[in-house]
């Protein structure tokens, strides 16, 4: 028995078995009889049982027939739902967007909510389970990714540039704020465990190419580490845009005086080939790219 039967043939068998008719079976697919009376006979090769008695003028199950109806009937059922639902979603202009929590409040809400009073006929549904380590699009039309730009198989738009700086409660920042070694190693390092290289950037841009940290934790979340600075635990890399409300509060401060680095990762807006002139996603993608804010993307030199 072939195992990968045909899944035409299996549509086709349902179709017919449910009106025990060939001919009403052609009519619902779009096919000939003999094109129909061809895939069952086929189906009926692969599964090594017969499926249909064939009388004069009409056609009934045979007992291995209703039980094969009975267990694949209602999975072609499932998967013409499946297929109809995301038709109707492209029809009624519903967008995917897939985004980490946190830069879905700092940045995308507002710009949403713009959004959906110049465009109310679009409806974009938003999902906060995107992984900053790996992220993929999964069942989303399109993405907010963090990183370099460059993600196989996917068009990438720059949309946010990215300073980082270190932040620390202000309890545990230096008196003359003044960069050593020696004051880095009186802290832990906080980070995000996919970005350290975030950190190794800092220490180029600093001076101290090769530095070593003392200690370091790391955290899957980006407001978890922020929080753990905000409460006394080390040293964070802060992010434009992301460390704002923990900064504004006062519950973090700047460690050092020393300008931001701009980072040569930041958030891009991310989309598959195939969809990227979807009307209703580049709508969207138009809205966010005219308040994107690339001007703290740092540049390769050309």
């Amino acid at each position: 028995m072939n195992r990968r039967v045909s899944l035409r043939a299996v549509e086709t068998f349902v179709a017919a078995a449910r009106a025990l008719s060939l001919t009403l079976a052609a009519r619902e697919l779009g096919l000939t009889t003999s094109a129909v009376s061809r895939r069952i006979s086929e189906l009926e090769l692969d599964l090594g049982v017969d499926l249909f008695h064939r009388l004069n003028r009409r056609i009934e199950l045979t007992p291995s027939g209703a039980r094969y109806l009975a267990s694949v009937g209602e999975a072609i059922d499932r998967i013409h739902a499946g297929s109809a639902a995301l038709g109707a979603d492209r029809a009624r202009k519903v967008v995917r967007l897939a985004c980490i929590p946190e830069f879905a409040s700092a940045w995308l809400m507002p710009r949403l909510a713009r959004f959906r009073t110049v465009r109310p006929d679009i409806e974009v549904e938003l999902s906060t389970g995107l992984d900053i380590d790996q992220p993929a699009l999964g069942e989303a039309n399109a993405g907010l990714f963090f990183g370099a730009g460059h993600w196989p198989g996917l068009i990438a738009e720059p949309l946010v540039g990215v300073e980082v700086s270190p932040i620390c409660a202000p309890q545990l920042a230096p008196a003359n704020r003044r960069l050593t070694p020696e004051a880095l190693d009186r802290f832990t390092l906080l980070s995000i465990a996919p970005v350290f290289h975030l950190w190794e950037e800092w220490f180029a841009a600093a001076g101290l190419a090769g530095y070593r940290p003392a200690q370091v934790k790391v955290f899957d979340s980006v407001q978890v580490a922020y929080e753990a600075a905000a409460a006394g635990m080390g040293l964070a890399l802060g992010g434009s845009c992301l460390a704002d409300r923990w900064l504004e509060a006062g519950r973090l401060v700047p460690a050092f005086d020393r300008a931001p680095l701009r980072s040569s990762s930041g958030w891009h807006l991310v989309c598959r080939a195939r969809d990227r002139d979807w009307a209703p996603l580049k709508a969207l993608s138009r809205a966010l790219l005219a308040d994107a804010d690339v001007s703290v993307l740092a540049r390769e030199p050309a």
